[in-house]
Order: structure tokens, then C-alpha cells, then sequence
């Protein structure tokens, strides 16, 4: 039996398809084919094996999102919403927001610093995870709304990038 999904990594959409062949799985992600072998775990752990290596992943489902966990890095996946456009970008340039709620461990910017894409600005604690949040382009750090030892919510404006070219 084959099922087909549709979500959305950012401003991405991806279609995968997956489909179970024996105890293996077969994945397609666009024309990407990996196969699995996947055992599930506790409180949304599952065990993957990806060409002979294992990999530990977590994911938790929240209406039309899920985060998936893996390698300290968290993604979150929409569902996409044929009737609405994809988003605009905020005026004010990058805004990063809490995927879900946690405790920041760290700030590692300042206000003003220049950043490159995938830089790390802040870490978050969150289900006994380390999350990094990462720029997503190239940009100056505008504004932290967020210091270390504090509790945040799944939204909640962490840091401010103006992506924006800078002049000469």
C-alpha cells in the first residue's frame, strides 16, 4: 500500500510518497528514494535506519504541524492549505519563533550582528531536546526579544533578521 503526503518545510512543498515493502520502508521525497527500517519507541521516538546507520528521531503532531526532531535540529511541517497563499515575508525582514515551548538555554547574537545563512542564535530546551534556531539567510540581527533562562511558547518572536542587501 503506497500513501501520499503533501507538507511544507518553510516556503517548500514537498510531496512524499511512502511505501511499505516487507519490514523496510520505501520514501520518496521529490525524486530522492531512501529505504527505512523503523522501530517504534516511547513518547514519539522512532528508530531509523538509513543505509545502515541508525538514527533517533522524535516528532509530536499538533493539529496540522509536526515537529520532527532530529540531530538537534527541529523542522516543523505544515500541511499545506490549498486555499490560502503561500506567506508573505514581515516587513521588518527575518522573524524566528519558537517552534515549540521550552526554556532558552542560550542567546549566541546580538543586536547588530551580521549573520550568515544557518548560523545558530539561539538554543531552546524543549520535550529534554536541544533545538537550534538557525538563520534563515544571509542578514544583521535587529532585535532579541528573548533572554537565557526564560520560558517561551510555540510562537513566540525570538530574534528579528533584516535579510535585506546592506548598502556599499
Amino acid at each position: 500500500m503506497s500513501r501520499t503526503f503533501q507538507f511544507k518545510l518553510g516556503d517548500d512543498e514537498r510531496t512524499v510518497q511512502v511505501e511499505r515493502e516487507g519490514e523496510q520502508w520505501l520514501v520518496r521525497i521529490g525524486e530522492r528514494a531512501l529505504t527505512l527500517t523503523a522501530q517504534a519507541g516511547e513518547a514519539g521516538r522512532l528508530d531509523l535506519c538509513v543505509d545502515g546507520q541508525w538514527r533517533r528521531v522524535y516528532a509530536a503532531r499538533q493539529r496540522d504541524r509536526t515537529y520532527v526532531w532530529l540531530d538537534g535540529d527541529v523542522w516543523t511541517l505544515d500541511k499545506p492549505d490549498p486555499r490560502r497563499r503561500s506567506a508573505q515575508p514581515l516587513a521588518s525582514g527575518g522573524a524566528l519563533e519558537a517552534a515549540m515551548p521550552g526554556r532558552v538555554l542560550d542567546v549566541l547574537v546580538a543586536a547588530g550582528d551580521a549573520v550568515k545563512r544557518g548560523a545558530t542564535l539561539v538554543l531552546l530546551e524543549a520535550m529534554k531536546m536541544e533545538l537550534r534556531i538557525q538563520a534563515a539567510a544571509d542578514g544583521q540581527v535587529t532585535r532579541i526579544h528573548v533572554k537565557p533562562g526564560e520560558v517561551v511558547e510555540r510562537g513566540q518572536l525570538l530574534v528579528e533578521v533584516d535579510e535585506s542587501p546592506s548598502d556599499p
